[in-house]
């Protein structure tokens, strides 16, 4: 029974959004993301009440360990409530995921004019120092596992997070990506791994004929450019996340063959920054910070406020694309893992009734072994 490992969805089981997993290995209670979503324009986080009613936990501060895979508020805009409750725990991501979570959860809010309040500044700052940073490959033992961190691409300090109990192995792999975007490389997985349980952000795992069309960013890029050009009328570029806004940015920079001024507000320009000092190249000649005032000659202003408006001299589009793997991509890597088991989370519900799974799916592989779990939030799974 000591040996025996446990896991439960606390938000992001068969939904998307407040992504926040429970994982008990031996004595151990960790936490595997804490996340926040929205619907009907309301935020809502994890459910931790299931977690302190279960037989494991009786308070947060028997947490040990929390993990965050990166920086998507989805995935990590919970932590400091988190942090708050969980005193006694001990908080790991990469550097970069380090950075654009301080950015979003302490500079934006109380460095950016929305928030007054210098005791809750002081009480977020102090547990945002708690924030250990990890690089990949790096191995802690924890004695009842050892955790290892790898790269998951999908944006800048991803990561995957690899137990090993010494008897077994499972891989939680947060939102990843084989392929290599602009920003970051793709997922690294050892070869010859054997892998007991894979925990599987699988976005579109119930969506077979949803296809990820790389060509989809430049294509956006390549119509803001070009509508600039034709209407000689400057555009104004509002990407929803900061991620996509850096991603988005670089590949304007890289099509960008007129040398049309591109200008960054001040919501992008910090984490430009921050990456730069982190090796993360984005910047290029015809960059320029907004300032107050901008020419009025023909330009791009890119952003990422929602609270941003503009004047009459913009053309404005909202510029939105996925960085998740599509239904193909997942198929890739569950057949290169080829783990025993494999627990679904953070899945976007089915289009129709009629829609096949990746269970049904993999079914179909003669050298498949894997057998799949869709967890569901509050209830409790025994790997």
């Amino acid at each position: 029974m000591i040996s025996d490992i446990y896991f439960m969805p606390l938000g992001g089981g068969q939904r998307v959004g407040a992504s926040c997993y429970f994982l008990r290995i031996e004595n151990r209670n960790m936490i595997l993301d804490a996340g926040t979503g929205k619907k009907n324009g309301l935020e809502f986080g994890p459910d931790f009440h299931s977690l302190l009613t279960s037989p494991f936990v009786q308070s947060m501060n028997q947490i040990g360990q929390i993990y965050i895979s990166h920086a998507h508020m989805d995935h990590v805009g919970y932590l400091t409530k988190l942090m708050g409750s969980a005193r006694h725990a001990a908080v790991y991501m990469t550097e970069i995921t380090r950075m654009l979570t301080e950015y979003q959860l302490y500079d934006r809010i109380y460095f950016d004019g929305t928030s007054g309040n210098e005791e809750s500044r002081l009480a977020v700052g102090n547990l945002l120092e708690r924030i250990a940073g990890v690089s990949y490959m790096q191995t802690i033992d924890f004695g009842a596992y050892k955790a290892t961190f790898l790269p998951a691409g999908h944006i800048p300090g991803a990561m995957m997070i690899l137990f090993d109990t010494g008897k077994r192995k499972i891989l939680y792999t947060g939102d990843y990506s084989l392929e290599p975007t602009l920003l970051t490389g793709g997922c690294k997985v050892p070869d010859n791994l054997k892998i007991d349980t894979v925990i599987l952000c699988g976005l579109h795992a119930k969506h077979p004929d949803y296809v990820r069309k790389t060509s989809s960013l430049f294509k956006t890029v390549n119509y803001v450019l070009k509508t600039a050009k034709k209407t000689n009328r400057s555009i104004a570029c509002y990407v929803p996340q900061l991620s996509k806004g850096i991603e988005f940015l670089k590949a304007l920079n890289k099509q960008n063959y007129d040398g049309i001024p591109v200008y960054i507000d001040e919501s992008l320009m910090k984490v430009v920054r921050k990456m730069e000092q982190l090796s993360v190249p984005i910047m290029n000649p015809y960059n320029k910070v907004a300032e107050n005032s901008i020419p009025e000659k023909l330009h791009i202003l890119v952003t990422s406020d929602p609270g941003k408006r503009f004047s009459g001299m913009y053309r404005d589009i909202l510029v939105n694309f996925s960085l998740h793997e599509d239904f193909s991509d997942m198929k890739k890597f569950l057949k290169a893992v080829n783990p025993r088991q494999a627990v679904l989370v953070h899945c976007g519900k089915e289009y129709s009734v009629f829609d096949r799974t990746i269970e049904q799916e993999m079914m179909a592989d003669g050298d498949c072994r894997t057998q799949f779990i869709f967890a569901e939030e509050k209830e409790i799974y025994k790997l």
